[in-house]
């Protein structure tokens, strides 16, 4: 909250969110700055298409001076509508009641390799993958245009009235597919599942698990990494 207030902000403020352009990966923190501002009420936001990058890029102008702005007084609530928890997301499994998104590459939703603080490989059972990547025009860090976002979002399936939960490792390239899904797109009833794998494998109760490597490869795996840290 002293955030928002000493940057002025409040539930009328127009907020232009911009990230340094540099990559898809990039995008996706400025993605989840976007999804927190819209969950804590501020109603007017805006994205800079391509990063400073493209800013720059095309001339526009820029300034290094810092910003004065009066502090705002503004207590804002958050609004879980677009907040899928863990308990959510373990309805959504058991029940597969939900379009579970994976928002990773190949090699994490194949079990190939995992994000260092999760404790195993693999992707929520009944996930259906959305590479994060897919959103942006190739070779920049440019988000593609809203035909080409719904052609994207068109290959997630889903029961009518169904929620579509968008996870990663650590919520910031779900945060992607989240923009393009629910923002761009303009689908209803998209969340994030803002702790994505990282919460869902260090759960005390055993997590379900589909895609996971067996015992060999796995331990196999896990004696690559201690070598890499160790050895580095």
């Amino acid at each position: 909250m002293q955030l928002l207030q000493s940057l002025g902000l409040n539930a009328d403020t127009h907020a232009v969110v911009v990230s340094s352009g540099a990559d898809a990966t990039d995008f996706g923190a400025m993605a989840r700055v976007y999804w927190t501002l819209k969950s804590l009420g501020l109603k007017e936001l805006s994205i800079v298409n391509g990063g400073m990058k493209e800013w720059t890029a095309a001339r526009q102008p820029t300034t290094q001076a810092p910003t004065q702005v009066a502090a705002s007084t503004y207590a804002p609530t958050f609004d879980a509508q677009w907040l899928a928890t863990q308990t959510d997301v373990r309805k959504h499994v058991n029940l597969s009641n939900a379009a579970l998104v994976d928002s990773r590459p190949d090699a994490f939703y194949q079990g190939k390799t995992r994000a260092p603080a999760a404790k195993l490989s693999g992707t929520l059972p009944g996930a259906q993958q959305l590479d994060f990547n897919q959103w942006f025009v190739p070779g920049t860090a440019r988000f593609v245009d809203t035909d080409k976002a719904r052609q994207i979002a068109a290959q997630v399936k889903r029961q009518d009235g169904a929620d579509m939960v968008a996870f990663c490792n650590t919520g910031h390239w779900a945060a992607t597919d989240w923009f393009g899904l629910s923002e761009v797109a303009k689908l209803p009833g998209v969340k994030l599942y803002a702790g994505s794998m990282v919460d869902w494998t260090q759960s005390k109760e055993a997590p379900q698990m589909a895609n996971q490597p067996g015992r060999a490869e796995a331990l196999a795996y896990d004696a690559q990494q201690w070598w890499k840290r160790t050895f580095k």
